[in-house]
């Protein structure tokens, strides 16, 4: 699923090769694009902020290509009047003329998909995306169990996971021990793993390799921030609190009673007011 901000905080940009609206852009300046292939994630879920340097590079498109060349030789031209103009000069343009970037950019690609090829079939994908060396946490009780049922279920996903999350809840405590009997005893073992894992280092390695680490000192440096800017905030009202000129306590009751007073008042005249239009209605 994917998740957008609301369109109502959202701009769209043309694609100026085929009119359609492939980005979602924020208003916010400096906030970044939002593309349909990307998502909300939670913070665990989320690739490394870092680029692996081993990992191929995507090859620029026959229309990029153009646009580079066009860029050149048009150097006086602003940026929106460059992306208005190329892109002009790119819809009309023949196809034979566009072969002279087309092929150049086939050919990339082709070189492109067999060394992402290479690139993956290398493990050195997943070894970016997740430490080969951390220890994998065991499947609960619950997850062995959707994962001998899905073998034998049929039905979409939504409709499988339902109905194997029901027979789950049905099922007693002694009917689950099938699948939790040994779950106790990994778990064990894992966080022991896991102890050893980070005393040696190759989890602190393994996050400033990928750029884990440095998002991580920037998210506590922010907090402990935004911690000492309410604290001091906290020590400014209580000091203006201890500065403002105390009512005395006769005088703050009399206040009170004069404002309840008030409010009778008002009622009163309410009701008063209703009665009459109820008997003017009789």
């Amino acid at each position: 699923m994917m998740f957008l901000a609301r369109p109502s905080v959202l701009v769209r940009s043309m694609d100026p090769r085929t009119g359609a609206i492939p980005f979602v852009r924020p208003k916010r300046p400096g906030s970044g694009w939002v593309t349909p292939w990307t998502c909300a994630r939670p913070l665990a879920t989320r690739l490394p902020p870092k680029r692996d340097p081993e990992r191929p590079l995507r090859p620029a498109t026959s229309w990029i290509l153009f646009l580079q060349e066009f860029r050149a030789q048009n150097g006086g031209l602003k940026g929106t009047e460059v992306m208005s103009a190329a892109s002009q000069k790119w819809q009309s343009m023949a196809a034979d003329m566009k072969a002279k970037y087309e092929e150049p950019a086939k050919e990339a690609r082709s070189k492109y998909a067999e060394a992402m090829k290479s690139y993956v079939e290398s493990s050195k994908k997943d070894a970016w995306k997740r430490d080969p060396e951390r220890p994998t946490r065991p499947l609960s009780p619950y997850m062995r169990f959707m994962q001998e049922y899905r073998k034998l279920a049929t039905g979409s996903m939504v409709e499988v996971t339902q109905a194997g999350a029901a027979e789950w809840r049905a099922k007693s405590d002694a009917e689950k021990q099938h699948w939790a009997s040994n779950y106790e005893a990994e778990k064990a073992e894992y966080a022991e793993a896991m102890k050893k894992y980070k005393e040696s280092g190759k989890e602190a390695a393994y996050k400033e390799k990928v750029g884990i680490l440095a998002q991580e000192e920037k998210l506590k440096a922010k907090k402990e921030k935004e911690a000492k800017k309410a604290k001091k905030a906290k020590v400014s009202e209580k000091a203006k609190a201890k500065a403002a000129p105390k009512v005395p306590a006769k005088i703050a009751k009399a206040e009170t009673e004069v404002k309840k007073a008030k409010e009778a008042l008002k009622q009163a005249k309410a009701a008063a007011k209703a009665k009459a239009k109820a008997k003017g209605k009789a």
